[in-house]
């Protein structure tokens, strides 16, 4: 890693090294401060305010009653799950490691906050090493090389352009997910219209 041989590769220099964001995320039953400054407890406030706008949550806590004070309870059963992943990934961001590693990171997120959150990661990530493991395939469509697994066999490699080209498994997907977005899409849209409402009365006879 980085010309580093695993000799001189310390237990402890190694979860220095890595960030990790999981699926399904781990928290103290304390306040959202402290779950975020969790990645670099010597973070002053400011840095931990960053980290949690970077990662599209630093509003949602300010709502907060308490604030960054908000106990968030066991595991954080008092946060939605993706309040929690971005907890999660502003904790990651504030840690900021050589190495991260996203587990289906955006997987609770909804398709807007997902977008902020990967513009953000897009800068975070840049000149370190990111391994994503992802089934929602627009979150690794700037990924250097992808790697399709089935059944733990690798099956494809590539860019994004070039397995859309080969038309294998990854097209299919890519396509399939790329139809639900915008039948989903449109099912918004629809539930915005105004709904016409007769409001003429009946006269008795």
């Amino acid at each position: 890693m980085h010309h580093c041989g695993f000799v001189i590769v310390t237990q402890e220099s190694l979860r220095k090294g890595v960030g990790i964001v999981p699926q399904d995320t781990v928290l103290f039953n304390t306040d959202v401060k402290y779950n975020i400054a969790y990645g670099n407890t010597l973070a002053g406030d400011e840095e931990v305010f960053a980290a949690a706008d970077a990662a599209d949550i630093h509003r949602r806590i300010e709502s907060f009653p308490s604030g960054y004070e908000t106990v968030v309870g066991e595991r954080g059963l008092k946060l939605s799950g993706g309040e929690k992943q971005r907890v999660a990934i502003a904790r990651t961001l504030l840690k900021n490691p050589r190495i991260i590693l996203l587990d289906e990171a955006t997987s609770a997120l909804d398709t807007h906050t997902e977008r902020n959150i990967l513009r953000s990661f897009e800068k975070i990530c840049a000149n370190r090493t990111t391994l994503v493991v992802a089934h929602r395939l627009s979150t690794i469509i700037h990924a250097h090389q992808i790697l399709v697994l089935d059944e733990g066999v690798i099956k494809e490699r590539g860019t994004h352009e070039e397995l859309l080209t080969s038309g294998g498994i990854y097209y299919t997907m890519w396509t399939e997910q790329q139809k639900r977005r915008d039948v989903q899409s449109e099912s918004d849209s629809g539930a915005d219209e105004p709904t016409s409402v007769d409001t003429q009365s009946s006269s008795d006879s």
